[in-house]
């Protein structure tokens, strides 16, 4: 194999011989065989070689006829946004782009600089969502390697574009090579499943291997001694060895007793070289670190261009697509830590004259002006606005941030800039940012209308409880201002329907006011408005289709579209069971999301879809979206606990659902949401009925029901423990409650048409009819409401009501039916990913078949399930990913496995289970 040094005379890299021939099969095998595996990582320290072993992974591509998108990482570019992206896509035939939608064309034009601005802002996920496209246009000509060296450096922007492409690429027609330093995990490889990403960590050279390499490079002979002290401080970085071997050249080999004078760090190595440049070259090579993306004709404009020419030649720089870029991004960080002040300051304002570039013009020209200065902070607002319409929401918060200190404190604007900048930072998720900023600013704002909107702005990053708090403040600023009435009012019925789900009838009147008053204005406060109007009429059963608008909504409230209304409509049909309709409604909000680059809005959907996928039975769809529902939530800690305990029920794993739901209701858990409290209720109730426990779950299930007749949650779908309350009801023998919630779930169902509560008060009614003995008829009933869910697609319920029929004929001696019932239960909880419910119908299938239950020393399905995935080398990471379980379940299903099997390690189940055991 080859590792890569500095050709300081040509200005390249050179390569030498190392040995890396077992590296380089690795990455051979990568690309010799398809599978899962569908992303190949680099790692290993500064200078180790990750660079060569890459572009030899990109001959290899090419070879085996892949098409190769490949770009540099820098750390002179992560100020400038999509610089990589348009790498990539540099790569890509213009008749593929020319395919692509209107918007995301229009999109990723825009950010990557090839057309200007106009209309709609191209937010962060339009541009993804055109970067998907592309790749998966080119993924259907043949295969496609998407290449990045040094992904750590890549700038946010591309790295988000990127991360959403992997999320959704896993056929194997596009893969992924990628080299960054040891440690963290990049955003690209937690997007991808774990089984799917394959990790090579480049280790150091060995003694032998280090001194070879100098001896070749270097044509000197150093000590023994010396050669020991350059691979102990360089621990076998062979691009550090190569700068230290130079520089003991040079200087002559230190003294017995004497440290050598540098530092481990690669950083601190090309401090010696950046001091000894002349003052024009390292002027130049300061000029690129402080300006990403510089072209050489806009550096020839502040450098002699012969002096320009001689730091290319010498290896100093390196010209890639037109832009300059140092040849290792360490010598610009030491060009920057030997600059003054001054000097960096006299060369932005230089900058500032000669890019071409609107935004970057404003940012070096933000930077050289200390002082406030009314002219330079209009320059700087305009281009944060440039910025924020290209989609480049980083560079818009930073030029945000400078816009405002650049304002003097008495000028009219100010207050628009801090307004802007707050929405900046909160389009960028910087939570922290808006707090701060406008917490510290709130008593310069004008009182009125101006505190207002900085109240809103600072509820929209806080938990429920401060956006609550905050709302109120602004309806006190607001006065009789309609727009932030109305934006106020809305968000305070929302709080009060979706988050404390309490006093249903009052959230309903807020919202109708503040329709009423966006009314006098329009645009995004009518349809928050609405939105709000919607929930509320949905939470009490009510149909929302005359609330449905497609007003444009205005480029201040483009992160929040009509879509609000449909998600509405969507997690009605959830509530209702109608779940063809809602996949077919969720899948059209999802295109408009990804077309609009929202995704606040994108996030939200996923949230609704992963509760219809639960409630439809299907764990494999949900759990999925788990990552992507709560990834960059600010307050998501209880969010994840309500979602995973929900998830566990559903899989049939009781212990991790409540583990889940104490993470809510333990008093030590803080303040606590009420769809948090309700939710985490209805799962402790369900897994306690998984167990039998009919009093536990009578406890909890009875709390749920009781709030939502108290607060008015008149849709008996939106939490739906009507059906598991009866069931627990029976089993304690509380024969007159369970009559009592049946009939008011009944008269609900038919007053509403609802299709959910009109199947599950069949099967209730038939639920309370056989607590006593066995009637046919009322058997067919529970049949009946098994096929109704089945027409509805309610699969979960549907294999619940199959098991209680099964196991009730099962006890009546029908065995004939009951195995029919059981079986395919049984299957339908299989075909779910409900591995736990479905062990429980096998359970009860080999009672009904006159055979024995598991016993000691036999695995239940899921054991079993556990100890092949073991057996065949997985990790319990692994298992758990593949059976859409917790890390935890595998773990106590290995425990059970060993102690019924009596082993104690993965070689003495592999032993036992007579198979091989592959590691």
């Amino acid at each position: 194999m080859y590792v890569s040094e500095f050709d300081h005379a040509r200005g390249r890299e050179k390569q030498h011989v190392v040995s890396r021939e077992s590296e380089l099969l690795v990455l051979q095998r990568f690309f010799d065989r398809g599978g899962s595996v569908i992303c190949f990582v680099l790692t290993g320290e500064v200078g180790i070689g990750k660079t060569t072993i890459w572009e030899s992974g990109i001959k290899l591509a090419a070879g085996h006829r892949y098409l190769v998108l490949s770009a540099r990482g820098s750390h002179a570019e992560v100020a400038l946004s999509f610089a990589s992206l348009a790498d990539l896509v540099d790569g890509v035939d213009p008749d593929v782009l020319a395919s692509l939608p209107a918007p995301q064309l229009h999109a990723l034009e825009v950010a990557l600089r090839r057309r200007d601005p106009e209309g709609a802002v191209p937010d962060p996920f339009a541009i993804s969502a055109g970067f998907l496209t592309t790749l998966r246009a080119l993924g259907e000509r043949g295969r496609v390697l998407v290449a990045v060296d040094d992904i750590q450096w890549l700038d946010p922007s591309s790295a988000e574009a990127l991360s959403f492409a992997a999320r959704r690429l896993s056929d194997g027609r596009v893969r992924f090579l990628i080299t960054r330093r040891s440690g963290r995990e990049s955003d690209l490889e937690r997007a991808i499943q774990p089984t799917s990403v394959e990790r090579l960590d480049l280790g150091p050279l060995s003694f032998g291997a280090t001194s070879s390499l100098l001896g070749e490079r270097l044509g000197s002979v150093l000590t023994h001694r010396a050669l020991r002290q350059v691979h102990a401080t360089s621990h076998g970085n062979p691009l550090f060895a190569l700068e230290l071997g130079r520089l003991l050249v040079a200087g002559g080999a230190p003294g017995i007793s004497t440290e050598l004078p540098f530092p481990q760090l690669v950083e601190d190595i090309f401090g010696p070289r950046v001091r000894g440049l002349p003052d024009v070259a390292r002027r130049a090579l300061l000029a690129v670190a402080l300006s990403a993306g510089l072209s050489r004709s806009e550096l020839s404009l502040i450098v002699d261009p012969l002096a320009l020419e001689d730091a290319i030649t010498s290896g100093l720089l390196l010209v890639d697509r037109s832009r300059v870029r140092p040849t290792h991004p360490m010598l610009a960080a030491a060009a920057m830590q030997q600059s003054s002040a001054r000097e960096r300051q006299d060369l932005h304002m230089q900058l500032a004259s000669v890019v071409d570039d609107a935004t970057l013009r404003a940012r070096h020209l933000a930077i050289a002006t200390v002082a406030t200065d009314a002219r330079v902070a209009g320059i700087v607002s305009e281009a944060a606005g440039l910025a924020a319409r290209r989609g480049a929401v980083q560079d818009a918060e930073e030029l945000g941030a400078h816009a405002l200190r650049l304002t003097p404190k008495d000028a009219p604007e100010r207050a628009d800039r801090v307004l802007a900048l707050g929405r900046f930072h909160l389009k960028a998720d910087n939570m922290t940012g808006v707090t701060e900023l406008l917490t510290e600013v709130m008593s310069e704002l004008p009182p009125g209308r101006a505190r207002a909107m900085a109240h809103l702005l600072l509820g929209d990053a806080a938990d429920a409880r401060g956006d609550e708090a905050h709302a109120e403040l602004a309806l006190v600023e607001a006065g009789q201002d309609p727009e932030v009435r109305a934006l106020a009012l809305a968000k305070r019925s929302t709080l009060l329907t979706l988050s404390d789900v309490e006093r249903i009838d009052q959230a309903e009147v807020w919202a109708l006011e503040a329709l009423s008053a966006a009314q006098l204005v329009g645009g995004g406060a009518e349809t928050r408005a609405r939105s709000a109007v919607a929930w509320a009429r949905v939470i009490r059963g009510r149909p929302i289709d005359d609330l449905r608008s497609t007003e444009p909504m205005s480029d201040h409230e483009s992160s929040m579209p009509g879509s609000l209304i449909d998600r509405a409509l969507g997690a009605r049909f959830t509530y209702r069971g109608e779940v063809e309709k809602g996949r077919v409604l969720f899948q059209q909000i999802l295109a408009l999301d990804d077309e609009r680059g929202d995704h606040q809005s994108r996030r939200l959907t996923q949230y609704l879809r992963f509760d219809l996928e639960l409630r439809a039975g299907n764990v494999p769809a949900a759990a999925p979206l788990l990552s992507e529902v709560t990834q960059g939530l600010q307050w998501m800690d209880k969010v994840r606990a309500r979602l995973q305990a929900l998830l566990a029920t559903v899989a049939g794993v009781p212990d991790d659902a409540r583990r889940w739901a104490a993470e809510i209701l333990e008093p030590s858990s803080g303040p606590v949401l009420g769809v948090d409290r309700l939710e985490a209720m209805r799962a402790v109730g369900l897994a306690a009925l998984f167990e039998r426990d009919a009093a536990r779950a009578v406890e909890s299930l009875r709390a749920v029901w009781e709030h939502m007749l108290h607060e008015h949650v008149d849709d008996p779908g939106v939490f739906p423990a009507a059906a598991d309350l009866v069931e627990a009801l029976v089993q304690s023998g509380d024969i007159d409650s369970a009559n009592d919630v049946t009939e008011l779930l009944r008269r609900s169902a038919v007053e509403q048409e609802h299709p959910w509560g009109l199947a599950t008060a069949k099967r209730c009614a038939a639920v309370v009819q056989l607590a006593d003995h066995y009637v046919d008829d009322e058997a067919d009933a529970l049949a009946e409401a098994a096929a109704d869910y089945e027409t509805l697609g309610l699969n979960f319920d549907r294999a619940r009501t199959l098991l209680f029929l099964g196991g009730l004929q099962r006890r009546s001696q029908k065995r004939a039916s009951a195995r029919k019932y059981l079986e395919d239960a049984a299957a339908q909880f299989e075909k779910g990913g409900c591995t736990g419910w479905a062990a429980r119908a096998r359970s009860e299938l080999a009672q009904a078949s006159g055979r024995k239950s598991v016993a000691d020393g036999q695995l239940t399905p899921s054991e079993r399930q556990v100890v092949d995935l073991a057996v065949s080398g997985l990790s319990n990471k692994e298992i758990a990913s593949r059976l859409f379980v917790t890390v935890n379940t595998v773990e106590v299903h290995l425990s059970h496995a060993y102690a019924k099997l009596g082993v104690r390690s993965r070689a003495q189940l592999a032993r036992t289970l007579g198979k091989p055991l592959r590691e």
